[in-house]
Parts: structure tokens; sequence; C-alpha cells
């Protein structure tokens, strides 16, 4: 599932073509509250007016236009914490590497019959700007050597696209390092089973259909491979009362992070656990 009815957020849909922001509404607004503007200081009105979750800016025929009110209201979105993003009608690779540059959060494309695509797209840096917006759990100091996960494969276990999409957006650019994905501990546990020597380390979410994380964790330990008992496996959940986490650790898991995830908390224990 996406982001639930009862958590709907507010998006500003921005754009100078009257025809997209009233498509660009209909499309997103079975899932979060809509707003549209067609000027840089309709943006700063609604800045004003809403709690925003993201902003994003359509990028039309006239293209140095999306790109001036991106900068007119670049810093009253960044002062609120309002990710802004960048949506085109066509892909084109400058408009791509310029929207990263001036600091938009993602560049996506519309595409015919994309809502769906569009709205997974938006939920996602909303989850992840909430994510990165939130406290870090405390950490026991470690230096976060990204290099040690060069040549080394992480098995991603969770049942929820965007949970996957947004562990992929966190790590999936450190180089040398491969993610593979299971959408639930039967998935997983064939996975490993398939290539027992080929994974360094498990992310398992606890919760999940067809087969949990604890029983997925337990099945694991029991198969008759060397790195079946050796191989860290890290528990993801947001129960993290004293009974929960000692019921991951008694199933044979190693360690747990607290959902929602922020990127230094998953790093730091990915690298303790494989350096």
């Amino acid at each position: 599932m996406y982001l639930s009815i009862e958590q709907k957020k507010h998006v500003l849909a921005v754009s100078d073509e009257p025809r997209v922001l009233a498509e660009l509404k209909m499309e997103l607004m079975e899932l979060f509250d809509v707003s549209i503007a067609a000027t840089s200081s309709a943006v700063f009105t609604a800045l004003d007016m809403y709690s925003m979750a993201v902003i994003v800016i359509h990028i039309g025929e006239n293209r140095d236009n999306a790109f001036a009110v991106f900068a007119e209201i670049s810093e009253a979105a960044k002062s609120k914490g309002v990710p802004v993003m960048f949506l085109a009608d066509h892909d084109d690779a400058t408009d791509e590497m310029s929207a990263f540059d001036v600091g938009a959060v993602d560049y996506a494309i519309r595409r015919h019959g994309g809502s769906d695509s569009l709205r997974r797209r938006i939920s996602l840096r909303i989850r992840a700007s909430e994510s990165e917006s939130r406290e870090p759990a405390p950490m026991s100091p470690i230096d976060a050597d990204e290099t040690v996960l060069i040549g080394k494969t992480i098995l991603v276990v969770d049942d929820v696209d965007l949970n996957r999409e947004l562990i992929d957006g966190m790590l999936g650019d450190i180089d040398g390092l491969t993610l593979d994905f299971a959408v639930d501990g039967k998935d997983a546990v064939k996975k490993f089973a398939r290539a027992p020597e080929r994974y360094s380390l498990i992310l398992m979410d606890i919760q999940m259909p067809v087969m949990d994380g604890i029983y997925a964790t337990k099945t694991i330990r029991r198969l008759n491979y060397e790195n079946a008992r050796e191989i860290p496996i890290v528990a993801l959940s947001a129960d993290d009362e004293e009974w929960d986490v000692e019921a991951y650790l008694n199933s044979g898991m190693n360690d747990h992070i607290k959902k929602p995830l922020t990127y230094d908390q998953l790093i730091n224990t990915i690298v303790k656990h494989c350096g």
C-alpha cells in the first residue's frame, strides 16, 4: 500500500499549462490533498496556507519557466522542509542533470496511463523526506566506511514495495554494493537457499504475509549451509519494546533497526556487521 487515506499528505502541483494542472489534480487527488499553482507567487501563498509534503514542478513546453519558478521558491521551500521534484513530459538528460544540480530531490517523466507510477514516486519522495528529517536513533559511534561493502550483496526482505524502494534509494548508489530483494519470508528463504554464499547480510522485515521475518530467520538458520549459520540477519520493525527485540534475537537475528529508517542508522548497522 502507499499512504493510507488517514495519512493524506498535501501536494502542490506547479505548471504554467492549465490543462496539465487539471490532469495532475485528477491523477493525484485519490491519494493526496492537492493544490495547484501557475506562478511562483501562488506557490508562496500555498506554502503559507498549507503544511506541504512535496512540491511537483512540471517541465512543459516552456522549460525555462519551470526552472525559474524553482529558483524563486527553492529557499522558501527549503526553510519549511518541503522537498521539490520536477515532472517532465519527455526524458531529457540535460534537464535531469540540471534538476539535480539546482537541488531538486527527484526528476520523473509523465507517461500515458502512468498515474499509479507517479503516485508511487511521489509517495516514495515523501517517505524519504520524512525519514531524513527525523532524529536518528542513538547508535554506537562507528566510522561508516562504505568501502567495506565493495563486492557485498545484501538481501532486502519486505512485502511493501515502497519500503523496498526506500532502501534501494538509500543504498543503491553505494559503489560495489549489490542489492537483491524478496517480497516475503518464504521468498527470502528460497533465494538464500539457491545461492547461500552470494549474500553478506539480510535485512529482514518482521510483519509479512506468507511467512513472517522471525519464522524465515529460524528457517534460514536451520538450512544445511555454513553461511546459513553465519550470515548477519538484521530485523526491520517499528516494534522495539524490550520483549520484541528479545524475540528477534532469540530467533537467530543479530541486530534490530527501528522503522522508519534513516540513512545513518541503516548504513552504520550494515557496516558494523559487514566490516
